[in-house]
């Protein structure tokens, strides 16, 4: 590497050109040494220098054509990374005074970048619903089964099938994407807040009980129960929500409780929460 470096002077953008001058200076020594040392001796023969000459003019032409055939693979490498660069958006800017090798590995260098902005694109997606842009249940659930106890919670949006079908999914879009992003401001930032399919939202409260839980939960159901989020017609959006502890239970297990506790909310009403397995009301 050092020696490759200190050789950039010769052609700074060219690694072909500067190969050819390094094995052209290589071959011609022998040529070279051969003319001084007849000069030197005052014995001079022309014909064995012109065949020396010739030979060596030969070797270099032919080590010449030769390296430029064992670089063709570099060649073909490069252009195929430039090539590959030109598709990808995160790509670093191009080197504009490197010679092939150094376009190479900058190739390589941002083909890596780009393929790493990629993997974490591809991770977002995995685990992000793209609507809301809060975890999906993926995502949700990774992130729980690695966060130790808390309290789990399941909420659900009251009668929102009937916004979809009386005001069509864009209406309703909008109305999840809000209730999104209200539920994600008014929770705590430790908490945890994915979308668990359709209407229904998960909150994981880590280190927390579930008295607590529901007291932060009942203060954002009682705010949007008071019209933050309207329907078309001016009718406020309300939810219900199941609220259960998570103590070093399977996950699934707590979900499904959460589940229940929910339901017995939408039984009862609606417009509630429901905490524990013996479904306290908590609104």
């Amino acid at each position: 590497m050092r020696f490759y470096k200190a050789t950039r002077f010769l052609f700074p953008s060219s690694l072909r050109l500067r190969m050819f001058t390094i094995c052209f200076i290589g071959t011609h020594i022998p040529l070279l040494a051969f003319a001084a040392w007849q000069f030197s001796t005052g014995k001079t023969d022309w014909p064995d220098l012109g065949i020396v000459l010739a030979a060596t003019l030969i070797g270099t032409v032919f080590t010449l054509f030769g390296i430029d055939g064992l670089l063709a693979p570099v060649r073909a490498a490069t252009q195929a990374v430039q090539s590959l660069e030109r598709e990808q958006a995160e790509a670093l800017e191009a080197v504009s005074d490197g010679d092939m090798l150094t376009e190479l590995l900058a190739g390589v260098t941002r083909a890596s970048e780009a393929t790493k902005v990629r993997v974490a694109a591809l991770d977002m997606a995995a685990h992000r619903d793209p609507l809301t842009g809060l975890l999906n249940r993926r995502g949700f659930l990774a992130r729980v089964e690695s966060a130790g106890d808390g309290t789990i919670a399941l909420i659900d949006l009251d009668k929102f099938k009937s916004v979809n079908d009386s005001f069509g999914h864009e209406v309703g879009d909008a109305i999840l994407q809000d209730f999104a992003a209200f539920l994600a401001r008014g929770v705590r930032k430790a908490d945890c807040v994915g979308r668990w399919g359709g209407e229904e939202f998960a909150v994981f409260f880590p280190a927390t009980e579930e008295g607590e839980a529901a007291g932060i939960l009942q203060r954002l159901c009682r705010r949007l129960g008071n019209g933050l989020i309207e329907r078309p017609d001016g009718a406020p959006m309300t939810c219900s929500g199941g609220i259960v502890a998570l103590d070093g239970e399977p996950l699934q297990l707590a979900m499904a409780r959460a589940d229940a506790a929910l339901y017995a909310a939408k039984r009862s009403g609606r417009n509630q929460l429901r905490v524990g397995d013996r479904h306290i009301l908590a609104d």
